[in-house]
C-alpha cells in the first residue's frame, strides 16, 4: 500500500470537508477549528448551511453547543461522505514547477553524492485523475478501520501514479480547485480511469483486508474452542446428572417395593416419573449436543462466521483532475573529482519516473542502495560502491 492513505482522523476529515464544501460553492470563513459555512441557495445537494458554525473536533460531543461537529463518524460527516459519493464531484488543479520544489528522490539524497546542480525542462502536460475513496473495513464484532485513500491514474497509459497520489493528498488542505460537473471531460476516459482506479485500490488494501481476515478468523477460530470446550464440559455435567439421576429413581423404585401405605406408594409414583421425565430432558440434552460435536457445530459456525465476517465498502467521494509538466530533469553529480550529468524523466508532483539500476551490477538503486559514482558510470554504493 502507497502512503497515499489517511485513517478517518481529524486532519483528514478536515480536509475533506473542505475540498467538498467548496466543491458545492461554499463560502467559508475560518478562525481556528471553528468555520462559519454559508452555502448557495441553489447548491446541489440536501445540506443546509446558512452561517452555521462547523466545529472540527477530534470527539463529535465535544464541540460547542450549537456548533455542527466535523470529527471522524460525526453524523453530518456521514452525510457528506454519503451525498459525496453519489454526486462525486470533479475537480481540476494544474501542478507546475512554479508551485513546487524539485524533489531529489532518496536514492541520491541517502548517499554521499553531491548534486551542485539540478534544472527541469518541461516538455508536454500530461493529466492524470486523482480519486479519493472512503474505505471502511469491518466486522460485526470487534475490527473496524476507516480510511480516505488516494488513487491516480494517468489518462493516457493508466499507469498508476503513486507519489502524484501522495501529493494530491497532502495538497488537500492547502489548495483551492475549480470544480465543475465534469462534462468538459471525455466521460469514458473518466469512466475508464474510475474503473482502473478502483481495481488499483483493491490491489493496495488487499493486504490489510487479508490481515483483518486473519485476525477476524483467529478470532472465530478461539470462540469455536471456547464453545468446544463448553460442550465438553456440558456434556460432563450432564452425564454427572443423568447418573445422580438414576441412582435418585433407583432409590424411589426400591420406596416403591417397600411402601406399606398407599399414599406412600402414590407419592414415590410421582417422585420418580418426575425424575425419569427431567432424565428424558437431560438425555435429549446429551443426544444434541453430541450430534453438534459429530456435525462439528454447524449452527454455532454459522453464527460465528457471521459475527466475523468482514464487509469492506470502497466509496469514490471526490475526483480531481489533474494537470502535471513532464520534462527531464538534470542533474549535476559530484563525487571527489568526478563530475557527472544525468538526465532523468520528471514529473512535476510524482518525482522521478524511472527506477535507475546500478550501471555495473543491475541492481535498483534506493535508500538503501544509493547512487554513487564509478568515473562516468553511476553505480550502487552497497551492491558495488568501495
Amino acid at each position: 500500500m502507497t502512503d497515499a492513505a489517511l485513517p478517518v482522523t481529524e486532519r483528514a476529515v478536515e480536509c475533506f470537508t473542505d475540498a467538498y464544501l467548496r466543491s458545492l460553492g461554499a463560502e467559508i470563513e475560518k478562525r481556528g477549528h471553528r468555520w462559519t459555512v454559508t452555502l448557495p441557495t441553489d447548491a446541489d445537494t440536501a445540506l443546509e448551511l446558512d452561517e452555521d458554525i462547523l466545529e472540527i473536533a477530534s470527539d463529535p460531543d465535544e464541540v460547542n453547543e450549537g456548533a455542527i461537529a466535523i470529527s471522524p463518524e460525526a453524523p453530518f460527516v456521514e452525510r457528506m461522505l454519503d451525498e459525496s459519493a453519489d454526486r462525486k464531484p470533479l475537480g481540476s488543479l494544474s501542478l507546475t514547477q512554479d508551485q513546487f520544489e524539485l524533489q531529489l528522490p532518496p536514492w541520491i539524497t541517502d548517499g554521499t553524492v553531491e548534486v551542485t546542480d539540478r534544472s527541469f525542462t518541461p516538455y508536454y502536460d500530461r493529466r492524470a485523475l486523482c480519486a479519493l475513496f472512503h474505505v471502511g473495513i469491518e466486522t460485526v464484532s470487534e475490527y473496524q478501520t476507516e480510511e480516505l485513500h488516494a488513487v491516480a491514474v494517468d489518462l493516457n497509459d493508466h499507469e498508476e501514479r503513486p507519489r502524484l497520489a501522495e501529493t494530491y493528498l497532502n495538497l488537500a488542505e492547502d489548495y483551492q480547485r475549480e470544480y465543475s460537473d465534469g462534462k468538459q471531460f471525455d466521460e469514458q476516459i473518466l469512466s475508464d480511469a474510475i474503473e482502473t482506479a478502483n481495481e488499483v485500490l483493491e490491489r493496495e488494501i488487499a493486504p490489510m483486508v487479508r490481515d483483518i481476515r486473519e485476525r477476524a478468523t483467529r478470532a472465530a477460530e478461539v470462540e469455536l474452542d471456547e464453545y468446544r470446550q463448553f460442550v465438553q464440559q456440558r456434556r460432563k455435567e450432564i452425564n454427572e446428572e443423568i447418573s445422580r439421576l438414576n441412582g435418585r429413581i433407583e432409590d424411589e423404585t426400591e420406596a416403591i417395593d417397600a411402601a406399606k401405605e398407599q399414599a406412600e406408594r402414590v407419592e414415590a409414583l410421582r417422585k420418580r416419573k418426575e425424575l425419569q421425565s427431567e432424565r428424558d430432558e437431560r438425555r435429549a440434552e446429551l443426544d444434541n449436543l453430541t450430534e453438534q460435536i459429530e456435525r462439528n457445530f454447524p449452527e454455532k459456525r454459522r453464527e460465528v462466521r457471521e459475527r466475523h465476517d468482514l464487509t469492506v465498502r470502497m466509496r469514490p467521494v471526490t475526483a480531481t483532475l489533474v494537470s502535471y509538466e513532464r520534462g527531464d530533469f538534470i542533474l549535476e553529480l559530484n563525487a571527489g573529482d568526478v563530475t557527472v550529468k544525468k538526465s532523468y524523466s520528471y514529473a512535476i508532483g510524482a518525482g522521478v519516473m524511472e527506477e535507475p539500476s546500478c550501471d555495473r551490477c543491475g541492481r535498483q538503486l534506493t535508500g538503501e542502495n544509493p547512487l554513487a559514482l564509478e568515473r562516468s558510470r553511476v553505480i550502487g554504493d552497497a551492491c558495488c560502491g568501495n
